[in-house]
């Protein structure tokens, strides 16, 4: 039984040969791959950060600089995982998008909606348990204004905080907390549903081709071999990962002064892909904000493959709901990022 499961795993993991019409870059544009890629070099990454780094406060803002500024080519592997990880964020959130406008979330592949869901999750975790890592003031404040939010939730709010922070403030048990999650709890998880993921795309068929597409006898569609989309994902992932490291190169992940519980920056933010929720609770009350509006999304999110579809794709009803919260979040992140300085103040950024 082993044996079987074992070689049912690999021949959908990698049919032997694909549509040619599933070649064509436009149709996914790689973001599936590109996250894939993405997570094994925040692994590779992070498992050469973690000879060096110390979680304890004090002596883990010094390792951190210990690695920026002694350890060989140490600056250039934290600066590649700490943008990796922020533009995986970004990857997934385009990956998912990706997949909603071709109605690639319909019967059979639902089941596979909901993994990526829950993958989407867990990367947002993965980023944020890591954000209080360096225990500089950006990460110690950003996470502090952050947890924070969970308070408002109604009779739980204060145990939950308590629970993610491991006490009443965030202090050494919560950097412990943290690294555990970000070091082990999370990456396992990732792992395991991103293999699924994977599997499950190629049992239900490999990437899904739009039906208007298909049109004609299946006999006559052409076939190549699994070969030519193994070089594409070679090159892409080499153009990829280059452009990860110039960047990488150029430009240094950020590290400010040691974080200090009693002194409270000028400008307070929560890391920028919570900014949106942080905007929200300026504006709307903060029950609505942080409880029922995420719940709402989260089901709408949860039950979009029971929505009825066009051609295979979204109606328009669904789709002006879901591109409308798109804008919305996409609205808010930029206004939190561009638009707040100190206090939360509207600042213009020229």
């Amino acid at each position: 039984m082993y044996t079987s499961l074992t070689k049912t795993f690999l021949l959908h993991f990698r049919p032997r040969r694909i549509p040619v019409d599933a070649l064509r870059f436009t149709l996914t544009w790689g973001l599936g791959g590109m996250a894939a890629l993405m997570i094994v070099q925040q692994l590779a990454t992070g498992l050469l950060l973690g000879f060096f780094y110390e979680p304890v406060p004090v002596v883990a803002y010094e390792s951190v600089q210990h690695i920026q500024n002694s350890v060989f080519l140490g600056g250039l592997v934290r600066n590649v995982h700490h943008w990796t990880g922020h533009a995986l964020v970004i990857v997934v959130f385009l990956h998912l998008l990706r997949v909603f406008l071709n109605g690639a979330f319909y019967p059979p592949r639902h089941r596979n909606w909901l993994v990526g869901l829950g993958l989407g999750v867990l990367i947002l975790m993965a980023n944020f348990s890591g954000y209080l890592l360096p225990w500089d003031q950006l990460s110690y404040w950003a996470v502090t204004i952050a947890t924070s939010m969970l308070g408002y939730f109604p009779f739980i709010g204060s145990s939950l905080l308590k629970m993610v922070r491991g006490g009443a403030e965030v202090g050494a048990d919560t950097l412990e907390l943290f690294y555990f999650i970000h070091t082990t709890l999370v990456p396992a998880v990732i792992f395991l549903l991103m293999a699924y993921h994977f599997w499950f795309v190629r049992k239900a068929g490999g990437v899904l081709v739009p039906i208007l597409e298909q049109a004609g006898d299946q006999k006559t569609k052409k076939f190549v071999p699994v070969s030519e989309l193994l070089v594409r994902e070679v090159a892409f992932a080499a153009v990829v990962t280059c452009a990860l490291l110039l960047f990488s190169m150029v430009v240094d992940a950020p590290l400010e002064g040691m974080a200090n519980p009693d002194l409270t920056p000028a400008t307070v933010k929560a890391p920028w892909y919570f900014l949106g929720a942080q905007e929200l609770l300026l504006h709307v009350h903060p029950l609505f904000a942080v409880c029922v509006l995420p719940l709402i999304i989260s089901l709408f999110l949860i039950l979009l493959p029971l929505a009825g579809s066009r051609n295979g794709r979204p109606g328009r009803m669904v789709k002006t709901l879901f591109l409308s919260g798109v804008v919305f979040l996409v609205g808010l992140t930029t206004i939190g990022i561009l638009f707040r300085g100190p206090a939360m103040k509207w600042v213009w950024p020229w």
